[in-house]
């Protein structure tokens, strides 16, 4: 880091808009490719850097120190980022009521509505008697059709773990809703 840098910095730290305006200037571009990098979208990276332009110019005073001043930067839009992809997923996903609407002929048989009350109800028994993370990863990746990568993102756990519940939660409500042998 350059003098003239690490001065900047600091005078920014200490409340001089000039030096934060600066700043801005210096890093705009790097924390808009950040931006894209997780979010994929240049309208949204835009966004997201302006956005954590304001939250640096209103929390710069606490900067523990003139060296984190980049990668406390690349945090908050990394973080900013990381949030806006999240909305985006849950923004597609769809109530999962939808998922159990009333069979497509338009005047179905009282017998077809009964049995497909019935096969909503196991299924939704069945998925009670899953674990809690494996309900949810089987609900995000059937029902709501989201990658394994979205899905590791949202609950901030590695892609191999999606992958194993998912493949435990199947394998459980093949257990459950297999008919009984005799």
């Amino acid at each position: 880091m350059t003098e003239e840098l690490s001065t900047t910095i600091q005078n920014a730290m200490t409340g001089d808009k000039n030096s934060f305006t600066r700043l801005v200037w210096r890093y705009r571009d790097h924390i808009v490719n950040i931006a894209f990098g997780v979010i994929g979208n240049s309208q949204d990276a835009e966004d997201i850097a302006q956005e954590t332009f304001l939250k640096a110019y209103l929390s710069i005073g606490r900067l523990s120190s003139v060296n984190a001043f980049y990668q406390w930067l690349v945090r908050i839009a990394v973080n900013l980022s990381i949030d806006k992809k999240k909305a985006n997923i849950l923004r597609r996903a769809k109530p999962l009521e939808d998922f159990f609407s009333a069979p497509s002929n338009s005047a179905p048989s009282p017998e077809c509505v009964i049995e497909h009350r019935e096969q909503q109800r196991r299924l939704l028994d069945a998925l009670d008697c899953l674990s809690l993370d494996q309900r949810t990863v089987l609900i995000l990746c059937e029902f709501q059709e989201l990658s394994y990568k979205e899905i590791a993102l949202i609950l901030d756990i590695p892609i191999g773990t999606v992958r194993s519940r998912i493949s435990a939660a199947k394998y459980r409500l093949r257990e459950i809703l297999a008919p009984e042998r005799s």
